[in-house]
């Protein structure tokens, strides 16, 4: 294991997070509004905090070499998870020196929340938080949904750092996204790029409707990252307005698709877009699972119209689905079968390439296809069928993986939830907590459901569920392989 060559690019990526950082210092700036609990100005917290970032990352890059152009599998993992857990240990600096989170366990845990897009939240006025903080908050959600390396491989080629290693281990699905350049750094900006463009229009909706500007802006990060953090407590329920719902419905969605397919969209490729069969699958789900709340909020309350049953399915299925994490409505509330369908669509989540968490639609469509295969192989004993997807067939280790992967997250789920009941969290509150956690949703069922938080849960319990975070948005092999010896030998 190249050590030098990894903490050569964990300082690379700390000098950009100490550039990023001088924006959530200008916005509490213009606000120059006090700490709490007697902590201190964001401002100060902020240039703080930028200034121990660019100045680590300066020595770490300058004084050590690079040795990227030989960097394997391993290193490129180890780099990926090594930097998002150095990024968010200063990053959480703001949250514990203003006062917002006077223990660092909640920093920590609400600034893994906010990289990894779960969404996930143990504030519980959110309301009365700086104007600064929130941003931040935000902002977070937004670098981390296409991935802060993502970024660098953009903004700083030069740099050298670019690999495909770094590409696979970042971007969930990583390893079936399409590279739609032949150099990785022209595929970085052209994502990015694309993801600026939804940015950009979401903020342009939204105002053009009322929004005010820094609402605006904070809810479009989190939008198009499918993160959910919100600068309200009560979320986008606060507005109660059916032309911001219906805005930040359609931008949940888009920011659930692949984003190669948005290249292709930009191209007119309109029959490689038609025919995806992950995009076909996942608006399927959608589609149907908006239907059955629709059918089942109407039947619980007939008074209020079905109108009113399809806006409170479509924005909570739609949110729920993509991983956001955003709610207009307490669905702890709902019928018990929409609320175990809500769970099933936690588990899934959107589409591989795309901002959003959980396992994936096109892992989710592979699995149904398996046991499709093995209800024919009774049938026809002797028969060799393949696992195609579209017209491509898949070779045994393709399946394998997903397979186990499969299996890594709901065993990681029974592990986590079994230490949480050891600590005496209820059942409703530990199993989806630590669903909501490894699959990135951000809120679950119980006192952890959308009109709760996660203050309650033990401090030994939150440092579980925010690694429960970061294996989930890294895909958990990348995590799994630092814990193990044969990674670090040479």
């Amino acid at each position: 294991m190249n050590l030098q060559a990894i903490f050569n690019v964990v300082g690379v990526l700390l000098i950009l997070l100490g550039a990023i950082l001088i924006v959530p210092l200008l916005v509490s700036l213009y606000y120059m509004e006090p700490g709490m609990g007697g902590g201190m100005p964001p401002h100060t917290a902020f240039l703080i905090a930028s200034v121990l970032s660019f100045v680590g990352g300066y020595i770490l890059w300058r004084h050590l070499p690079s040795g990227i152009e030989k960097l394997r599998e391993r290193e490129g993992f180890a780099i990926v998870g090594v930097s998002w857990v150095s990024l968010t240990l200063v990053s959480c600096l703001p949250f514990y020196l203003t006062g917002v989170c006077p223990r660092f366990v909640d920093a920590f845990f609400e600034t893994m929340s906010g990289f990894t897009t779960t969404g996930a939240s143990i504030l519980t006025n959110i309301d009365a938080l700086p104007h600064g903080i929130l941003f931040w908050r935000n902002l977070m959600q937004w670098m981390g949904g296409m991935g802060i390396i993502m970024l660098s491989l953009a903004i700083f080629p030069a740099l050298g750092i670019g690999s495909f290693q770094l590409f696979k281990a970042e971007i969930p699905g990583g390893a079936t996204v399409e590279r739609m350049q032949p150099r990785l750094a022209e595929t970085a900006k052209l994502l990015w790029t694309t993801y600026l463009v939804l940015t950009v229009v979401e903020i342009a909706l939204l105002v053009g409707g009322g929004m005010g500007w820094f609402d605006a802006v904070c809810h479009t990060f989190s939008t198009v990252a499918t993160g959910g953090f919100s600068p309200h407590q009560a979320s986008v329920g606060h507005f109660d307005n059916l032309y911001f719902e219906t805005v930040i419905v359609t931008f949940m969605f888009l920011g659930g698709v692949n984003f190669a397919l948005h290249y292709h969209m930009v191209h007119r490729n309109w029959d490689v877009v038609a025919t995806n069969p992950e995009l076909r699958f996942y608006t399927t789900v959608v589609l149907l699972s908006v239907a059955a709340a629709t059918v089942g909020l109407w039947a619980q309350t007939p008074e209020n119209g079905v109108g009113h049953a399809l806006r409170r399915a479509a924005f909570n299925v739609v949110s729920i689905n993509t991983t956001t994490g955003y709610a207009t409505d307490d669905f702890t509330q709902w019928p018990d079968y929409l609320q175990v369908l809500l769970v099933g669509l936690m588990m899934m989540g959107a589409c591989s390439g795309s901002t959003s968490g959980s396992f994936k639609a096109i892992r989710v469509l592979i699995i149904l296809k398996v046991i499709y295969r093995e209800l024919q192989k009774l049938v026809h004993p002797r028969a060799v069928i393949s696992i195609k997807v579209g017209q491509r067939a898949l070779d045994s280790d393709q399946v394998t993986n997903v397979l186990s992967l499969g299996g890594l997250f709901f065993g990681l789920s029974g592990l986590s939830y079994l230490l949480l009941s050891i600590m005496g969290v209820d059942t409703a509150s530990g199993l989806t907590g630590t669903i909501a956690c490894l699959f990135n949703i951000g809120p679950g069922l119980g006192t952890v459901g959308p009109a709760g938080d996660y203050a309650s849960i033990p401090d030994a319990g939150k440092w579980i569920l925010s690694l429960m975070m970061l294996m989930g948005r890294l895909e958990i092999y990348g995590i799994l392989l630092l814990f193990m010896p044969m990674t670090w030998k040479k």
